[in-house]
């Protein structure tokens, strides 16, 4: 008789920290291994007065992450790591409900980590404003197999949002086109709800990244009204068009894993090319 083998979680590891504890442990991190990037999603760039510093090194104790002031146990070193010098980066932001989220999630060697914070927004004309950040980190560890199950369940919680990939039919409804001088006033509907009061606002990126090629980014945006999901799409040009496309529910995680197989594809393009 064979053993049945148990599915593997799609989240690893969950662990919730404070901002400065997370910003201590990305920068302890990079200190000891000599590691030089930009600053992590909820990382502050200002370094922590003693006081302040000393309470984030109790709470990475208190965690199991530092056995000590100064110290990161080898295992989240590597963790943390993998997210700071990840070549291939996802990005996610999203607003929902008066609450506005970043997420990051880095990818190497097939694990993931991401590093998520909440933010309170509020409407301001047609656009939304940050107006705080929570003090919390939700830091998670997952197989990059799973990347959109770990992406999912940081956006809003909405069907549409969170589905699993479909792509867009070929027969898809044509997009309602706005141009650089049309007026806001005499946008018909769904255009005129989506501008002015949408549900909810997605935008995704992936940058891919390594020493000698060129970075490539790939990004998308989704807006929806009424359970409802729309592509927003722009185009550069001497007359600037916004498009807006009803997509499937699905769509969303669709774009995204074919933008990381992408990615995978144009890392591996370079590998070869260096190889040569």
């Amino acid at each position: 008789m064979t053993a049945t083998v148990p599915e593997r979680p799609i989240i690893l590891r969950r662990v919730q920290m404070s901002a400065a504890a997370w910003a201590l442990l990305c920068e302890s991190t990079s200190a000891t291994l000599g590691l030089h990037n930009e600053q992590p999603a909820g990382a502050q760039a200002a370094p922590l007065e003693e006081e302040a510093a000393a309470a984030a090194w109790a709470e990475l104790n208190s965690l199991d992450i530092s056995p000590g002031p100064g110290e990161v146990k080898r295992q989240w070193m590597g963790a943390v790591a993998l997210l700071l010098t990840a070549p291939i980066t996802v990005t996610a932001r999203a607003t929902y409900n008066g609450v506005s989220t970043t997420s990051v999630l880095g990818l190497r060697a097939g694990r993931g980590l991401a590093a998520h914070q909440r933010h309170l927004s509020e409407r301001e004309g047609q656009g939304t404003v940050i107006t705080g950040s929570e003090d919390s980190m939700e830091i998670t560890l997952f197989d990059e197999e799973n990347v959109w199950g770990a992406a999912a369940r940081l956006l809003p919680p909405l069907d549409v949002v969170r589905a699993a990939a479909k792509a867009a039919p070929l027969d898809a409804k044509p997009p309602a086109v706005l141009g650089a001088g049309t007026d806001p006033a005499t946008l018909p509907e769904p255009v005129a709800s989506l501008v002015n009061d949408e549900d909810a606002n997605i935008t995704l990126s992936v940058v891919t990244a390594m020493q000698g090629m060129p970075t490539r980014i790939w990004a998308g945006m989704w807006s929806v009204k009424d359970d409802r999901l729309y592509s927003v799409t722009t185009r550069v040009s001497e007359t600037p068009e916004l498009r807006l496309t009803e997509v499937p529910a699905g769509h969303i995680a669709n774009e995204l894993v074919f933008a990381v197989v992408g990615a995978h594809d144009a890392l591996a393009a370079a590998q070869k090319e260096e190889a040569k």
